[in-house]
């Protein structure tokens, strides 16, 4: 399959199998995307592994923490959280990606773009081998109590999750945006 294809195949998976991914899978294809980022320099952004049953619950309860404890997350059915819980903790990988705060904002921004960078290349690599994945950034996510249970550094930046498995099913492509609606022409002294 060429680059192009492959961009245009890969999909935001959902629902996942319940086959295992190998650690080991996940430790080649983040090497490989690593490698794909010419200007991410080391220590630029790190992540941290949930894959075991343990691991995955844990995260989770760090995800609902928040939101349950919120006005609305009151209101909300013990049973409508369980299920929730259930479908994040069968899901059978998450990688939280960081990138490195630096000493100013060019540094910042080029962290950020580096781990953003490998976090899709690591998608891509990861459609060829048959894995599917979601890039999280919900905001009911992003709470203090969320930072310190994933072990967020005060010199990082939360980048997202990545939740990762077998798919058996890629969705259909949607509707894309033509490249010519995002076009703007600089001309002479206005746009």
């Amino acid at each position: 399959m060429s680059l192009a294809e492959l961009i245009r195949a890969r999909r935001s998976i959902r629902k996942y199998s319940s086959t295992p991914v190998d650690q080991e899978l996940v430790v080649e294809l983040l090497r490989k995307a690593n490698r794909l980022q010419p200007f991410a320099e080391a220590g630029s952004w790190r992540v941290v592994y949930a894959g075991t049953p343990e691991a995955r619950e844990r995260l989770v309860d760090c995800m609902l923490e928040q939101m349950s404890q919120s006005r609305l997350g009151k209101l909300i059915p013990g049973k409508l959280l369980d299920i929730f819980k259930k479908r994040f903790t069968d899901i059978p990988v998450h990688l939280i990606v960081m990138s490195t705060v630096g000493p100013d904002r060019l540094t910042n921004d080029r962290n950020y773009a580096a781990a953003c960078g490998m976090m899709q290349s690591f998608q891509l690599i990861g459609w060829e081998h048959g894995l599917g994945m979601l890039w999280d950034t919900e905001s009911m996510i992003l709470h203090e109590g969320f930072f310190k249970g994933i072990g967020l550094r005060e010199d990082e930046r939360f980048v997202g999750i990545l939740h990762i498995g077998y798919y058996e099913k890629a969705p259909r492509s949607r509707k894309r945006t033509p490249a010519e609606q995002k076009w703007t022409v600089l001309r002479g002294q206005s746009i």
